[in-house]
């Protein structure tokens, strides 16, 4: 019996709520005062209700405790009907029964505050039943009649939330759209009406015209005719389309020179321009940093006016169809909700206890097949949540714009200090996080996935924030496509970098950079960059002359590991496109360099991050992997590629075109978003508005790097524990006093020893 009532336990309780919900109602219709009830028995009195005596004792009862609002629990079993035949959850906890009885008692002090005086059914019925008297009384004494109608509209919007799950929005959506449509007929009726009582002047007509005679033909000067008929040839049928309509070749050939022997033959062509949503920056933004000034937002393309949104009962045809499917499988269980994004929508399955997990994430294809979609990813469970997601690919899909994420006021908080657009998560809510949080990111995808135009459009969204001030910019892109538009930058910090040599050579100046920082924050008693600009900033004039002629000082006695910064300095992002090709050339040197940098150039400012079309294991590395935990995959070729950069599968599992998996820092499970689009004239005119305003002023000591001078240490030989070689200005070595000592006994010393023993390189030992 048991299973009997499990395999149609949807129709028993749907049926089950819909006779409650009806029954409520008819008798709460059909109430008559004089109908036997608590307050009037009686052995003469007949029973009008159309529910008998337990129905006129119910609506009784009912109205005198909560006056019209017990209209609510008619909704309220109407709407747990309608959720049970749509395999919707139908759990009733306690947290819900406390959400609608609350409900219920605010709807009835509405009433008796708005309509204390009211009585219905003769006189016999107040307005919000005894409940709402009394609570309306109470909150006047207390608060006045202004005071309680706040308190209590207040609830009754926040309860409404809290007991149907779902946004304001989406709750007067329905009633919005109604009027929405009535006055838009109001004005087609008006327009119709003043077309309709509008009258053109008449012109007198020739005597003897006949009916055909009503079209004015204009002479044409013969260049003109000439010139018109060029251009109707342009507009000749073609064989394909026609024989789509179902003519044949001789047909077409006919239409052809119907259409060039006509002179009054009728061509209309329609262009139809896309109607856009005008979006804007609510929040306030200091457009002018000193001398630069921030791009605004009319540089970006508004997104179409109207969005494209999921059908609802497409939504609930497919829960009903991925119910029936994992029935077949023995795993049942319900749909507890459904949240429609860009590209997918999220079902909320809710196994029976039962029912193995292992069992669900083995169905991916066979659910692939029964939705008829493109793609099926199942996550098993959800973090925190008692319910297992089951994403499906959307029919249409929603093009997120990149305007429409820098509109949000997150982007601009103070708390985001170097903001990065995701786009939107899965159920459509915009997603912006902080590089400085996560602090270095990695980003993996296959051609065509939309990693390039992640990458691109993610460094667009710093440039909005950030001018070269605040955030300086090195960029290495071996394939000299993907960030080129990038090359005139006034953030840059050195020339664009397309040679994998000049890349390692790049990323040793960073290093340099990062300890001079710390020496820096280390003299100003600083733990980061934010508070060592703080301190630094406060300097006196006094004081910046003493540090500058400090560090001239030193600068002639050649004592550069002294050096440090007593001024601002900005973030610096390190961009590289495609950080596989780099592996390839010199991988231990990459290597080395990427994770030192990893796990030290956080507190410093500095960040990294690294794009690669395929993430391998000899590209991907355990160490790189353990000191980058931000990690971004669009679509992979393999599920081993999803395990190497998520460590989880599902990567191959994703759209292409912009739909990703985002690793943060701490969290267990990869969230779903769809990124952002940016064209390539949005990105022209951002560098338009930056070049106008300047050049890039490259670092000194950076382009003696890139250039084999060094900058101050020479970049020829790089040892094999990370240490730099020796020449130039950098003669003293840290480890010199200590293998002098260690080595003053011995009779020989070679440069083949030193590096055996201390485990050196071989230009380091020499």
């Amino acid at each position: 019996m048991s299973g009997f009532f499990q395999k149609f336990r949807r129709d028993i309780v749907g049926i089950a709520w819909l006779a409650a919900s009806l029954f409520i109602g008819l008798a709460l219709f059909s109430f008559t005062p004089t109908d036997p009830s608590f307050n009037s028995i009686g052995s003469k009195l007949q029973v009008r209700n159309y529910c008998g005596y337990i129905g006129s004792f119910s609506a009784d009862l009912l109205f005198q405790i909560w006056g019209l609002s017990a209209w609510i629990l008619v909704l309220s079993g109407l709407r747990m009907a309608t959720r049970t035949f749509r395999g919707q959850s139908v759990s009733w906890s306690g947290t819900r029964t406390v959400w609608a009885l609350l409900l219920l008692v605010t709807v009835s002090s509405l009433l008796g505050l708005h309509f204390p005086q009211t009585r219905l059914y003769a006189n016999t019925i107040a307005s919000g039943g005894i409940v709402g008297a009394v609570a309306a009384q109470g909150l006047v004494t207390a608060f006045n009649f202004l005071g309680a109608s706040i308190i209590l509209w207040s609830f009754a919007l926040m309860l409404l939330v809290f007991y149907t799950e779902r946004p304001l929005k989406d709750l007067f959506k329905a009633p919005l759209s109604f009027f929405s449509g009535l006055r838009q007929s109001l004005f087609a009726k008006t327009d119709f009406v003043r077309k309709l009582f509008t009258f053109e002047p008449m012109k007198p007509m020739p005597a003897g015209a006949s009916a055909r005679a009503l079209e004015v033909v204009v002479a044409k000067p013969a260049k003109e005719e000439k010139e018109e008929k060029e251009e109707k040839k342009k507009f000749k049928f073609t064989l394909p389309l026609t024989k789509a309509a179902g003519k044949d070749e001789s047909e077409i050939e006919e239409a052809n020179d119907e259409a060039e022997e006509s002179e009054s033959a009728p061509m209309t062509v329609n262009v139809t321009q896309v109607a856009r949503r005008k979006v804007k920056l609510m929040a306030k933004v200091e457009r002018r940093i000193e001398n630069w000034k921030l791009p605004e937002l009319n540089l970006l393309e508004d997104p179409p006016a109207t969005r494209v949104r999921v059908d609802e009962r497409e939504m609930n045809r497919k829960a009903g169809i991925l119910v029936d499917k994992l029935s077949q499988f023995g795993v049942r269980g319900d749909v507890a909700h459904a949240k429609p994004g860009p590209a997918v929508t999220m079902y909320e399955f809710k196994p029976a206890a039962d029912v193995k997990i292992s069992k669900i994430t083995e169905l991916a294809d066979d659910l692939s097949l029964a939705l008829s979609s493109e793609s099926v990813r199942i996550i098993a469970p959800i973090p925190g949540r008692d319910v297992v997601g089951i994403e499906t690919s959307n029919s249409q899909r929603e093009t997120v714009y990149l305007k429409d994420i820098l509109a949000n006021d997150v982007f601009w908080g103070e708390q985001m200090k170097l903001p990065m657009c995701l786009g939107r998560q899965a159920d459509g809510e915009t997603k912006v996080v902080d590089l400085r949080k996560m602090p270095h990111l990695m980003v993996a995808g296959t051609t065509g996935s939309g990693k390039s135009v992640f990458v691109v459009a993610a460094i667009t969204g710093l440039l909005f924030k950030h001018s070269p001030k605040s955030l300086r910019l090195v960029l290495i892109d071996p394939k000299q496509v993907d960030l080129a538009a990038f090359n005139q930058v006034p953030h840059l910090l050195m020339p664009p970098i397309r040679e994998p040599k000049k890349a390692v050579s790049a990323l040793k100046w960073a290093i340099k950079e990062m300890d001079k920082r710390y020496r820096s924050m280390s003299k100003f008693g600083a733990r980061g960059l934010e508070g060592f600009n703080e301190i630094v900033g406060k300097l006196s004039e006094e004081k910046l002359k003493e540090h500058e002629a400090l560090m001239q000082e030193w600068e002639l006695d050649a004592r550069k590991l002294e050096q440090y910064y007593f001024t601002p300095q900005p973030y610096i992002v390190i961009v590289v496109e495609e950080f596989g090709d780099l592996m390839a050339v010199d991988k231990a040197n990459v290597e080395n360099l990427v994770v030192r940098l990893a796990q030290m150039a956080r507190a410093c400012g500095i960040h990294l991050i690294l794009a690669m079309q395929s993430p391998r294991k000899d590209v991907v590395t355990g160490l790189i992997k353990t000191n980058i935990p931000g990690r971004i995959s669009f679509k992979v070729a393999s599920k081993m590629d999803s395990r190497i950069i998520l460590d989880d599968s599902g990567a191959e599992r994703l759209l292409p075109n912009g739909d990703l998996l985002f690793l943060a820092p701490g969290v267990s499970k990869p969230q779903r978003h769809h990124a952002p689009w940016v064209t390539e004239g949005e990105i022209s005119a951002v560098m338009s508005f930056w070049g106008d305003q300047g050049e890039p002023q490259y670092d000194t000591l950076a382009m003696r790097a890139l250039e084999g001078s060094g900058g101050g240490f020479d970049l020829s030989g790089e040892a094999e524990d990370g240490g730099f070689g020796e020449g130039g200005e950098e003669d003293h070595d840290e480890r010199y006093d200590e293998i002098l000592a260690a080595v003053s006994g011995l009779k020989e010393v070679s440069a083949s020893l030193l590096q055996r023993k201390f485990k050196l390189g071989y230009p380091r030992a020499a």
